[in-house]
Order: C-alpha cells, then structure tokens, then sequence
C-alpha cells in the first residue's frame, strides 16, 4: 500500500489554533513522506488563519500546498482540494481533529479490494472533559451501516470520488457526506470500516454550539431528502426520533446517567426541530434524483424503536 500517492485535505474555517495541531498530527505520520501531500482550502477564514499556513509551508515534511477561497461551506472546499489533488486515494480529515500517527497507513489499508471505493476510521473523543464533549459521540461503525462515511476521518479513490461529481455544496448545513455515500454505494461500491485508523475529535464543548450543531443537521438532512424525492421516509425518520425522545424523558427516573439524558431530551429536539424546518420552508436547488433509487437504512435507530416498547412492556407489567 505504501506505493500509493495519497492526498490529505483539510477544509478551514476561523480554528486557526486548532488546524495547527491537527497539522502537527498529519506531520509527524509513519507514512513516507514523499508518498503524501497535504493539501489546505482556507474556506475564507478571518482569524489568521492564511498566516499560519504561511508557516506551516516552511517546515512541512511532506508537499504541502493550501487554496483560499470565498466562504462557500466545506463541501466546496473539499471539492476545491480534490480539484488540485495528485493521489490516488483522498483522505479527509476536519481542522479539529488530531491524528494518530499511523492514520494514513491504517485508513489507506482498508482498499483490498477493487470494490471497496471509500474507508471510514474511528473517530474518539480529544480528552472530553464536560458532559457536552461526553456526549457528542461520533460512531463511524454505525455510519458505515447506514451507508456513508462520516469525512471528518475517512478516505475515497479518486476516480470513485470524481465520477460521483465529489460533494453537494448545496447541502452546506450537512448531510453532504450521506450523499456521497448513497452515490458511491449507487455505483456499487463497498465502504469498509478501519478501526485501527484513528483520529481524536474536538467535540463542542458547551450546549449552545451542540444544540446549534445538531439542529443544522436536521436542516441540512432534510433538505437532503428533497434531494432525493423521499421526504416521507424522513419524516418516519422524525416519528423514530420522536420515540426516542419520549423514551428518553419517561426513563429519566430510572437512569443513572441523568445529565445524559437530559442532554439526549435537549439535543434530540433540536434535531427535530431543524429537520421539520428544512422539511417545510427550505428546498433543494438543484435537480432531483428519483426517489427509487436508493433506500436508507437507519438501522441505529430501530434500536431505539425496540428500547421503546420494551419500556412500554414494563409499564404495563407495574
């Protein structure tokens, strides 16, 4: 694996401080170094950012080239950092995340096979100290089965990625790495699961930007599912969301882990709330594809359809 050119692409926006240490991380990787470039699209950063890439040029180990654009959302920037790619298998990562040193070996390992056109990473919490960063779990395992890769730590060919057109930059609030999974699988691609290609994520760290982070996700996955003609399927979507919801609060005397629930209560509402608002007043700019074409599976969440009547079976035992 080690004969292939791998590209690294970082998109930024305003962490200046905290893309130096993810950069730190991509420096200091097992693999050879002049089998890899780093490649950095400042998504219109106004904290200094362009000064420390400035920097970071001088001392990088391996090719390192960044593109400033306009704030367009990461989509556009990831594209912009495929555009101008020279490897073989892309690796994304986030500008709040730090690398294992092995990352680019163990992620890059997971193409044994033709078929298999992207590979996810697991993804842990960096040093989560309050409830808010305990909370904010990102399970790639999961996403994987439910048919994409979470890009924050995940890897795709570079023809598989440009004969799917790359990522939707009008999917800007989220669900853009869903897209790219549901076309790859479309195309007949595997994505494969590497546990051993680490990347720890800063999660947010207080309520506010949780609730702000999540309720975006229910935006950008609702317009997501106008995308593809199916907003009937997301709306049972919100109806398992809703169970969960009610589960949490009617378990909120018998937990131990009260704070998590609580948490749980909040931010799932919050998710709601953003999916009902994209469903109703926002809209896909461009042309649709045909609902038959593709089927999501969120299996995640029948569990906690399950969990649902097996409390509702206890209540009706007292």
């Amino acid at each position: 694996m080690v004969d292939r050119f791998v590209s690294v692409i970082i998109p930024t926006y305003n962490r200046k401080d905290m893309l130096k240490e993810c950069l730190d991380s991509l420096f200091n990787q097992t693999y050879p170094k002049d089998k890899y470039e780093i490649i950095v699209v400042n998504d219109g950063s106004t904290d200094g950012t362009e000064e420390v890439l400035k920097e970071y040029a001088k001392k990088a180990p391996c090719k390192f080239k960044w593109f400033t654009q306009q704030n367009k959302g990461p989509s556009a920037a990831r594209n912009l950092g495929v555009k101008n790619a020279r490897g073989e298998i892309i690796c994304f990562i986030d500008d709040d995340c730090v690398a294992e040193k092995k990352w680019i070996e163990n992620l890059i390992s997971g193409f044994v096979m033709e078929k298999i056109g992207g590979v996810g990473g697991k993804i842990k919490a960096y040093n989560p100290k309050t409830s808010v960063e305990k909370y904010a779990r990102i399970d790639q395992e999961s996403a994987i089965r439910n048919s994409f890769l979470i890009t924050c730590n995940a890897a795709y060919r570079r023809d598989v990625l440009e004969s799917v057109n790359g990522f939707d930059s009008n999917l800007r609030y989220g669900g853009d790495d869903i897209d790219v999974g549901i076309k790859v699988k479309q195309m007949g691609y595997e994505l494969k699961y590497a546990p051993d290609a680490i990347v720890y994520h800063k999660h947010r760290t207080t309520l506010n930007d949780l609730i702000k982070q999540r309720y975006n996700y229910g935006v950008g996955e609702a317009i997501l599912s106008k995308k593809y003609g199916y907003s009937s399927i997301f709306m049972q979507f919100i109806i398992i969301k809703l169970l969960g919801l009610f589960y949490s609060i009617a378990t909120l005397p018998i937990k131990f882990e009260k704070n998590m629930q609580i948490l749980n209560v909040i931010v799932t509402s919050a998710y709601i709330l953003g999916m009902i608002k994209g469903i109703l007043f926002d809209r896909y700019r461009r042309e649709r594809r045909k609902s038959e074409q593709i089927r999501l599976e969120f299996l995640e969440d029948m569990k906690i359809l399950r969990a649902f009547r097996k409390l509702r079976k206890k209540c009706r035992l007292r």
